[in-house]
């Protein structure tokens, strides 16, 4: 049975050393997201007991990441089709407010939806 993997969440996880030159909560990468756009994830996943792995491959970081947002009812940050830069400055301005450590980069997917709605129905007012 494949361990429970989750991203660093601040209420439950210390900052660890996984290699990359000190305590780390996690290590930004950019990809290509499933629904065609790019999206920002977490190379770094903690497991049950609160133990970190930082995952190098991008493919499996892709399917940790996809499989976390399916059972869990999130959404990574996504950005349109080819906004790479986007992405990548997204990652650098939430590393240097603190990252992780100040709040989860997944948001809930039912809230999005609520937000959603209520800025079409807003918008319908106009």
């Amino acid at each position: 049975m494949a361990k429970k993997l989750e991203p660093f969440d601040y209420n439950k996880h210390k900052p660890q050393d996984v290699g990359l030159g000190g305590p780390s909560t996690e290590y930004l990468v950019t990809l290509d997201s499933p629904d065609g756009g790019v999206w920002v994830v977490p190379s770094i996943w903690w497991d049950e007991e609160g133990n970190p792995t930082l995952v190098e491959n991008q493919d499996k970081v892709f399917e940790i990441a996809k499989q976390y947002e399916k059972e869990n009812n999130v959404m990574f940050p996504r950005f349109p089709q080819g906004a790479y830069k986007q992405a990548d400055m997204f990652a650098i301005a939430r590393s240097k407010a603190g990252g992780a450590s100040k709040g989860l980069l997944a948001n809930d997917v039912s809230k999005e939806a609520r937000a959603k709605a209520a800025k079409t129905f807003i918008n319908a007012l106009d």
